[in-house]
C-alpha cells in the first residue's frame, strides 16, 4: 500500500496561505482589543470617581466600576473576534448562550443568589 503525501500537503499548504492572509486582520483585531482595554480602564475610573464623590456608596462604585469595564472589554473582545473571522456574529452566539443558560442557571443557582443579595446589600446598605 502506497501513502500519497501529496494531499497532506495541498491541504497544509491552503492552511498556512489561510493563516497568512488573516495576519493583518489578527494584528488589526490585537490592536482593537488593546484600545478597547485602555477604554475600559478609562470607563472604570470614571466611574469610580463619579461614585466616590458620594463616600457612603464606595463600594458600590468600585463594584459598578468593575462591572463597566468587564462590558467594555466583552464588547471590545466581540468587535475583536468579529474582525477576524467575519462570518462570525455575536448574535450567533447569543444563540448558543440561550440554548446554554438554562443549564448554567440550574447549576449555579445558589451562587447567582448569593451575587444578587450581595448587590442588594451594596445598594440598599441595610446596616
Amino acid at each position: 500500500m502506497r501513502i500519497d503525501p501529496s494531499n497532506a500537503w495541498t491541504s497544509g499548504s491552503r492552511m498556512i496561505n489561510v493563516a497568512i492572509s488573516l495576519l493583518p486582520n489578527f494584528i488589526l483585531a490585537v490592536i482593537i482589543f488593546i484600545v478597547f482595554l485602555f477604554i475600559a480602564s478609562a470607563v472604570k475610573s470614571i466611574v469610580k470617581r463619579f461614585s466616590l464623590r458620594r463616600r457612603r456608596r464606595q463600594s458600590l462604585g468600585l463594584l459598578l466600576g468593575r462591572l463597566a469595564q468587564v462590558t467594555v472589554v466583552v464588547l471590545g473582545f466581540l468587535i475583536a473576534l468579529s474582525t477576524v473571522a467575519p462570518s462570525f456574529h455575536a448574535s450567533d452566539l447569543v444563540k448558543m448562550l440561550g440554548i446554554g443558560s438554562v443549564a448554567i442557571g440550574f447549576a449555579f443557582q445558589n451562587i447567582l443568589q448569593n451575587l444578587l443579595a450581595g448587590i442588594l446589600l451594596l445598594v440598599q446598605e441595610p446596616f
